[in-house]
Formats: C-alpha cells, sequence, structure tokens
C-alpha cells in the first residue's frame, strides 16, 4: 500500500522579479524512528534475528566510518553512497569566541587547518524511484494553511527540548523547527525567548555560521 506525503506549503523569503511571493513545500515528518524502534518493527513484522541485525548495524557502522577514513567513498547498491565531507577549522579567541578561517594565500592552508565537517549522502537512482512508485502524492493527511504556525505552548516547546536535549544534549534551530513541524522564524523565536529569560535554563553558542543551543548542566 502507497504511503502518503505529509507536508506543508511555505512562503519563500524573497519574493520574484515581480515583487510577489512565491510558494515551496515541504515533508512534515512524523518523528524518527531511531534503532530501537527499528528493531521492535523487524520483531513484529518480519522474521529477522534482531540481534544479528543489530550487530550488523554496528559492522557497517564501523566499516563505513574506517572506509570515510581511508578517503574513500562508501556505496550500499540500492541506496546510496556515503561520502567524507571536509572543511577549513573553526578556531576560537581566548574567550571561547569562534574565529572564522580566513586565508589569502592557499598555500598557507596545511592540515592542521583541515577538519571532518560532516558526510554527505547521495541516494542511489534506484533508491529514489522505488520511494516514489511506493508513495502517493495524494496527501491523506490534509494540507496545511500557507505558511502555517502549529500554535505552541510554552510548556510544550519546553517538554520537547528537555525531551530532545536529555538525549542528544544539543538543539540548531533547524531541529526545532522540523521537530515541531513549525516555520524558520517562529523557531528562531521560542530560541530567543527562551535563552533571553531572566533565569534561563538554555544558551545558545555559535559554532561555525550555526548557533546551537544547550540546557546549561546538560552539556556533553
Amino acid at each position: 500500500m502507497a504511503g502518503n506525503i505529509k507536508y506543508g506549503v511555505f512562503p519563500n523569503p524573497l519574493p520574484d522579479a515581480e515583487g510577489k511571493t512565491t510558494y515551496q513545500v515541504r515533508h512534515m515528518p512524523d518523528g524518527t524512528m531511531d534503532e530501537k524502534e527499528f528493531l521492535a518493527h523487524l520483531d513484529y513484522h518480519h522474521t529477522y534475528n534482531t540481534i544479528i541485525m543489530k550487530s550488523s548495524l554496528t559492522t557497517l557502522r564501523n566499516e563505513i566510518i574506517e572506509q570515510l577514513r581511508n578517503n574513500k567513498r562508501f556505496r550500499i547498491d540500492g541506496v546510496g553512497t556515503f561520502q567524507m565531507r571536509v572543511g577549513l577549522k573553526t578556531k576560537y579567541d581566548e574567550e571561547g569566541n569562534p574565529i572564522k578561517p580566513h586565508f589569502t594565500d592557499p598555500n598557507k592552508i596545511t592540515a592542521n587547518d583541515v577538519e571532518v565537517q560532516g558526510v554527505s549522502f547521495t541516494p542511489d537512482p534506484s533508491f529514489i524511484k522505488a520511494l516514489k512508485d511506493r508513495t502517493s502524492t495524494r496527501n491523506k493527511f490534509g494540507r496545511g494553511p500557507a505558511g502555517r504556525n502549529k500554535p505552541y505552548t510554552r510548556e510544550q516547546v519546553v517538554d520537547f527540548l528537555n525531551n530532545y536535549l536529555q538525549k542528544n544534549h544539543s538543539i540548531t534551530r533547524k531541529q526545532l523547527q522540523y521537530g515541531l513541524n513549525i516555520t524558520e522564524y517562529r523557531a528562531q523565536k521560542w530560541l530567543d525567548e527562551l535563552t533571553a529569560e531572566e533565569f534561563s535554563k538554555y544558551y545558545g553558542k555559535k559554532q561555525g555560521n550555526t548557533y546551537i543551543y544547550y540546557r546549561y548542566g546538560w552539556e556533553k
């Protein structure tokens, strides 16, 4: 049975050439399936040995890391390709403020100035095709109004933040935005308001071009 795309419609931040507002659609995910839930799903719906599956996932993770460390891309047929993403290392002054890398002479960049900044993933075309074939463009859930902002109370946002930070220790504006299915503006507004409170339990720290938010005493 085909799945149904859940999406929201949002205005683009800049108008078009005629000064008119244009709109985009974004996927509105219903949470995240973690490894524990995945194994429980397999145990309920299939006959796989979940102990072997858990071991296989650990082996796969370690092998991907090993091959990326060897400066290779890692391809899984029918799934996609992983590749290491590197960039210039952010340095900090004596007060802990980030200093943006600035080089005018390429010959002055050495290995000490380079760091791993993430992993890129390029899905296999057959993977995208399979997803399209098994997904319906009919929207079972009903489209939300353009630029919709689901109204949350402060208590609900704090509960979400605390649950997220207990597990992940930090959060970005984008993670809050997608976690609550709200707009970029509203997510940033919540973070600004909560970190500016007189006895705030949260604070933000800039890393590169991104602010990372923490709860005092829960950092790792």
